[in-house]
């Protein structure tokens, strides 16, 4: 006995080992980082280095980041106020990430691949039934 796949069948096991295929790039895929520092009312978004995570993005990094920046929390002589360190707000952001770029181009490939498919579903249907006849003659010997 052989094992015949009709042609659904095989574009869904196509399908299948290309999401098996792509998941393991995606999952090691690197994201940028970005830490957002609010004081008063100034703000500054900083890139992260790759060796830094989100937990690197805190006030005291916001605070050396933003020595200048921070004049809602400094008095008349250029000194920090009482408590400008608890005005800084800090904010970590992942952008850029190439998951997200993957998830889009795999949207738009599959969505093209279906309108592809309904569109020539009837020519491959004709063309699928010419080739696989249900009406299969053999000779028969002669007595």
């Amino acid at each position: 006995m052989t094992l015949k796949l009709r042609f659904d069948e095989s574009l869904f096991l196509i399908l299948l080992l290309i999401i098996f295929i792509i998941t393991p790039i995606v999952q090691t895929a690197d994201v940028k980082s970005f830490c957002k520092c609010v004081c008063a009312e100034n703000s500054t978004i900083v890139s992260l280095n790759i060796d830094q995570t989100c937990s690197d993005c805190n006030r005291a990094n916001c605070i050396n980041q933003m020595k200048d920046l921070c004049a809602g929390g400094r008095n008349e002589e250029g000194t920090s106020k009482e408590g400008c360190e608890i005005q800084v707000i800090a904010t970590c952001f992942q952008r850029d990430s190439y998951k997200d770029e993957v998830i889009v181009y795999l949207y738009i490939i599959i969505t093209s691949g279906l309108l592809l498919t309904a569109l020539t579903k009837p020519y491959i249907e004709k063309w699928w039934k010419k080739i696989n006849s249900p009406y299969v003659y053999s000779s028969m010997q002669n007595n």
